[in-house]
């Protein structure tokens, strides 16, 4: 199957936030959300099993969700999808507010404070059914789309290029391709470094 297909679903792009052990604020960049249910208000959240965030979700049961303009830079985005934040701190350098003393993105189209009540192990993801707590409107702004995104960057990369061979995920970070650790796995099928060719 060509997983370019899956990717033609409509979805977007959002920050997830939440604290580690230590109390520090830590976050990851995804893209599968979905409302459950309205009443009582619940959403579908599918972190990677790699992630340092999901790691202290599946601990604390709490984050934060922000739903992501269509203005968001892609530097924002490559931030909290390109690292980890065992290694640094994604939410100094951004522009963010607390809510239910968790961050979110300053300038978001919404934003929710959400509580795990069931998780769902897959081969590569943990899928959290949270309820909503709280949410606001943000911004007046359309949210970005996750091919919008797609297009975008695709638009913006190099000439020659890294791209995983199993769905087409293109790596663009400022880290050399070759300098990624070994253990490192692309954000979106899961796959290790030896899948990817160079174009």
């Amino acid at each position: 199957m060509d997983l370019q297909a899956l990717f033609k679903i409509s979805h977007g792009v959002y920050l997830t936030g939440a604290k580690d052990a230590q109390g520090r604020f830590i976050g990851s960049c995804i893209d599968s959300v979905m409302v459950v249910e309205a009443d009582p208000q619940q959403v579908i959240v599918s972190m990677n099993n790699a992630s340092y965030t999901m790691e202290n979700v599946l601990k604390t049961g709490e984050l934060t969700l922000s739903v992501l303009p269509n203005n968001t830079p892609n530097d924002t985005i490559e931030l909290f999808g390109m690292n980890s934040s065992r290694d640094m701190d994604k939410w100094e350098p951004t522009e963010h507010i607390l809510f239910h003393d968790l961050p979110v993105y300053k300038n978001a189209v919404a934003y929710m404070y959400l509580n795990v009540k069931e998780t769902l192990l897959t081969n590569g993801h943990h899928v959290f059914l949270c309820d909503v707590i709280d949410g606001q409107p943000g911004t007046m702004v359309a949210p970005l789309l996750y091919a919008d995104y797609q297009v975008r960057k695709a638009s913006e990369a190099p000439q020659k290029h890294w791209k995983c061979s199993v769905c087409g995920y293109i790596y663009d970070g400022e880290i050399p391709f070759e300098d990624l650790p070994d253990d490192w796995v692309c954000p979106l099928c899961n796959q290790g470094k030896g899948v990817f060719v160079k174009e």
